[in-house]
Parts: structure tokens; C-alpha cells; sequence
């Protein structure tokens, strides 16, 4: 009996690993995709879902028939996720840890990722994005939050800190995308950047239409655009100026317009960011709002796919934030008899997040009753939740707004961080060769998933574009040098002969004798290895 059950439980691990395997070693067992969208609700945890769902108008979602399974999110070594390995998960295929962004992990341990290899610590992994540009297809990224933020900046940079805003951002500015929607303008102003380069004036030379405004965005014809409506990060949906700030919606709808120029068809990531910022302050009409505004974004991606052949939409969030639950402690009885309005009603007919309200209090906070009935109709503020917003420290002023909503909602929270619960998994394909991602699975499935159906192999396409480039060249017999150009500056300098090969970090082009050359990818340094695409060490003969 005992060996009967050390023999099920063998079966089990290995079944349990089998379709993991399976997937990575199988090409195109998927089909092939012109276009393919990946969508990512940050924080949208299945209860958030939930609560968004009950409380729309309509009691429904755009995602809701798109359901196709749930997803494992934890890291490559921890069960909880943050935002930089999950997206790092989707966007590489392979899981990583905190706060690594598409970067080969340091550490494994937890299920999913497997075949570790140490050597390979801290190593750029190649995306679906870049896959995706090296076939002919055009690319994009959208985000309400700054798009050095960790989930774009997973899908077209490399660094293992997500933190590192400057090095993300002008990397991204490097990677030859045709559209590039959010915020985040601050870290690539010369004035406010530690090494003074302007890049915004580097990405009108590139070729795009740079804009700051809506109308601007509504206008332009270009086919390489891109739009930066604040300098941190946009406002909540339901808090931002429209005629200044684009909806997700509208933006999606301007990036698929674009893209789909292109008769080789798109890879495009959306980011519903400030789902997971509202969620973080416990501020549900943050949370809720927003995922409504990401759930019409959806639909202007579905209706594409469903009359666009050969296409592809996914939607899973990195991981869920927050602990929401609908139902709270306040209503440990009756719940079963309580009507639906009583939980949705706040939220649904609220005017401003708890963002929006503490920044309308004023200096004493004397108009804590009036902000309160302008935000929320709330007339009966009782004195203790008075009291609550009135000591509140600064800092956690949303959230304390956001106390005095979920209470009266019945809306609980758990945590201000992240939790580490699976999350739905949806996904939509128009075409006769396309199946549909399905089932339980691990977040880097995704990633692996969008690679087959663009018809790319990431492990290949990181050996060409990341290549050890000291290594590489000592082995051709030059000198190599890594030094410091100019204020946080860095180069490679490489010399053999008469040759004379300077590499500045970051960029997707170098200098040969003092002339410019682009090598086809970007240099990264990360923790004090060098990685340079195979075309760039070719350079040296």
C-alpha cells in the first residue's frame, strides 16, 4: 500500500509537469496569429472581477465570455508575486523574482520554472515584443501609468531593478516600437534626468509624433506615435480631465488603428496599471472604476479580433492586490438577504476616488462633510468616520476615504500589498489554425503561448540579441574596456588592429571608427556584464 501511493504521487508530479514540457518543447501547437493583443488588468485579482462585474449596469463584463481558465502567478522563488516578474513571466516566458525585469532569475524553487541555471543569473531574456519586430510586425504599448512602470517595461527592456525608470525608459525609447501611449515624460526630460540627455528630442528624431494631449493623439495620421499625457502617471479614469487625458479605450482604439497598418500584422500590450493602485490604497471606487474603463478597453480589442482573421486577444493580470472581497466582517449575518445596491451602490454612482477627495480637502480639513457628499451623497458622515479622514497621516488619506466607502459597502480588504490567489485567464482567437489558451496554468505559459503563435523561439532570440559581449570579443582577440562617457554615461570600448568599436549602453547603435552603425538590438549591462546582439560583435572581425 505504501509503494501504491509513492507511485500515485509520482504520477501526479509528472502529469502535473507534463503540459509545462510539452509546451516548451512543441512549435506552433497553437497556430500561427498576425496579431496578437495582450492585455493585463495589474492587481485584478478574480474577486475584484467580481465586485466590477455586479457593479456595471449592465451586471456583466466583456470579459466574461472569454473565461478560458485560471493562472498560477507565483515568482521563480516566492509564492507572491510583484509586477516585474509576472509581466517578466508573460512577456519572456520564463518566471523570474523581485524585482527583475525580463531578466534570468538568481534564485528558483517554486513550481513552474524549472531547469535552472545559474550561469544564466541576471541575463536579458528576450520578449515577445522583440520577437515580434524581428518578423516584420509592427509593435506598441499602452499604460495609464508611467510606461517604465514594471509591466511595460517587461515587454520591450531589460535591468534587474524595475526601479531604474531612466534606464528603462531610454532603453524603450531605442526599441524601434511604432507606438508608445501613457505617461512617464518626466524620465525623458534632459532637465529632470541624471545623465541629461533629452531624449524626447531623440524620439522626434527617431521619426514619431510626439504628443502631450488628447486632440493631438485624435489627429495625427502618423504611423509612429507617441503620446505621454503626464509626467509621473495618468489620473484614476474617473478623476482625469478628458479632454486632456485619453480613456484606456480611446488609447487602445488609437494603438490598433496604427498598428494595424501594417500588413504584417501587430503585437500590442495594454495596461489597465491604476487597478492595482487603487487596490494598494484600499480605495475601492479607484479599483472599480478603473477596471470598468479596462473592461471598455477590452471590448475595442475584441471587436478587432472577432472581425479580424488570424488574430488573437489575452487578458490575465499579473496578480491580485489587495485582498478585496465582496462581503466584509460588517455583515457576517444577513448577507444572504441583503440587496445588491447596498454593496454596488457608493461605488457605482461615485463622483472621485479617495484620491480626488484628499486632495480637495483643505489645508485643516474643515470640509470633510462636504467633499464627502459631493464625492459619495453621503449625508449622514458620522462622526467617527469624520474623525478617521480628519487624523488620517497624509499619505494614507485615500485609503482612510476608502474605509468609510467599503465599510458602508460591505467591501473588505485583507492587505495594502499583493496577494498570491490565482487569477482568471481569458483569451479569444479568430482563425481556423488558432487554439485558445485554456486550463490551469503558470503565468510564463502566456508568454510561451503568445512566442508559438508569433511563430517565435525566445530561447534563440535570446542567444542572438544577448550575447556576453566580453567573452565574445576577448575571444577575437581585442581589448575591452567598459568605462564612463559622460555624467551616468557608460560605453564598451573594444579595440583590435586599427579598429576602434565604441558600444554606448542602452541604445541600439554603436560607433566603428567613428562612424555610426546600428547592431540590431540593444546593449545592456546588468550587474557588470556586458550583453550585446550577435550583429554588434560581428563588427570586429
Amino acid at each position: 500500500m505504501r509503494n501504491f501511493k509513492k507511485i500515485c504521487a509520482t504520477i501526479f508530479a509528472v502529469s502535473t509537469l507534463l503540459p509545462s514540457f510539452i509546451f516548451a518543447e512543441n512549435n506552433n501547437e497553437y497556430g500561427s496569429a498576425k496579431n496578437v493583443i495582450m492585455m493585463i488588468p495589474d492587481g485584478y485579482s478574480i474577486e475584484i472581477e467580481t465586485a466590477t462585474r455586479w457593479t456595471t449596469a449592465e451586471k456583466k463584463l466583456v470579459l466574461d465570455d472569454m473565461v478560458k481558465g485560471l493562472v498560477r502567478v507565483n515568482n521563480s522563488n516566492t509564492p507572491i508575486a510583484d509586477s516585474a516578474p509576472a509581466a517578466t513571466a508573460m512577456a519572456t516566458g520564463s518566471k523570474t523574482e523581485t524585482p527583475f525585469i525580463s531578466c534570468y532569475s538568481t534564485k528558483d524553487g517554486m513550481p513552474g520554472f524549472y531547469d535552472f541555471d545559474k550561469n544564466k543569473a541576471k541575463m536579458p531574456l528576450a520578449t515577445v515584443l522583440e520577437g515580434a519586430k524581428r518578423s516584420g510586425r509592427s509593435t506598441g504599448i499602452v499604460s495609464t501609468s508611467n510606461i517604465q512602470h514594471a509591466t511595460p517595461a517587461a515587454f520591450c527592456s531589460h535591468y534587474p531593478n524595475r526601479n531604474e525608470y531612466e534606464i528603462l525608459g531610454e532603453q524603450q525609447v531605442y526599441q524601434d516600437m511604432d507606438v508608445v501611449l501613457g505617461a512617464g515624460s518626466q524620465y525623458l526630460d534632459a532637465s529632470k534626468r541624471k545623465d541629461k540627455e533629452d531624449l524626447i528630442n531623440e524620439i522626434k528624431s527617431l521619426g514619431y509624433d510626439y504628443f502631450t494631449t488628447k486632440s493631438e493623439m485624435d489627429k495625427t495620421t502618423s504611423n509612429k506615435i507617441w503620446g505621454m499625457f503626464a509626467e509621473k502617471s495618468m489620473k484614476y479614469d474617473i478623476d482625469r480631465d478628458p479632454s486632456v487625458e485619453p480613456s484606456l479605450a480611446e488609447m487602445t482604439t488609437k494603438a490598433i488603428n496604427t498598428l494595424s497598418k501594417n500588413d504584417k500584422g501587430f503585437f500590442l500590450m495594454v495596461e489597465g496599471s491604476e487597478i492595482d493602485w487603487g487596490a494598494h490604497a484600499n480605495d475601492p471606487v479607484a479599483t472599480i472604476t478603473d477596471a470598468i474603463a479596462f473592461d471598455k478597453a477590452v471590448a475595442v480589442a475584441k471587436e478587432f479580433v472577432k472581425k479580424t482573421p488570424n488574430s488573437v486577444l489575452i487578458v490575465a493580470a499579473d496578480h491580485g492586490t489587495g485582498g478585496m472581497t465582496f462581503g466584509s466582517t460588517g455583515i457576517n449575518s444577513g448577507y444572504d438577504k441583503t440587496e445588491l445596491d447596498k454593496f454596488t451602490n457608493l461605488v457605482a454612482n461615485a463622483k472621485m476616488t479617495g484620491q480626488k477627495v484628499a486632495e480637495k480637502l483643505d489645508d485643516n480639513r474643515t470640509n470633510i462633510k462636504d467633499i464627502m457628499k459631493e464625492a459619495y451623497a453621503i449625508n449622514d458622515l458620522t462622526a467617527e468616520e469624520e474623525n478617521l479622514i480628519k487624523t488620517a497621516d497624509k499619505k494614507d488619506l485615500q485609503t482612510a476615504v476608502g474605509k468609510v466607502v467599503s465599510d458602508r459597502s460591505y467591501i473588505g480588504w485583507t492587505t495594502r500589498g499583493h496577494v498570491g490567489g490565482d487569477i482568471a485567464l481569458h483569451c479569444l482567437t479568430n482563425g481556423d489554425n488558432l487554439k485558445t489558451l485554456e486550463g490551469t496554468i503558470f503565468n510564463n505559459q502566456i508568454g510561451l503561448y503568445m512566442a508559438d503563435v508569433l511563430d517565435t523561439d525566445l530561447n534563440k532570440l535570446t542567444n542572438e540579441l544577448y550575447v556576453c559581449a566580453r567573452e565574445a570579443f576577448i575571444k577575437k582577440g581585442a581589448k575591452v574596456e567598459y568605462s564612463k562617457a559622460s555624467e551616468d554615461n557608460y560605453e564598451l570600448k573594444v579595440t583590435k588592429d586599427d579598429n576602434v568599436l565604441i558600444i554606448p549602453m542602452n541604445k541600439n547603435y554603436a560607433k566603428l571608427n567613428g562612424k555610426k552603425v546600428t547592431i540590431g538590438g540593444l546593449a545592456i549591462n546588468t550587474s557588470n556584464k556586458v550583453y550585446l546582439p550577435q550583429k554588434a560583435i560581428e563588427l570586429i572581425k
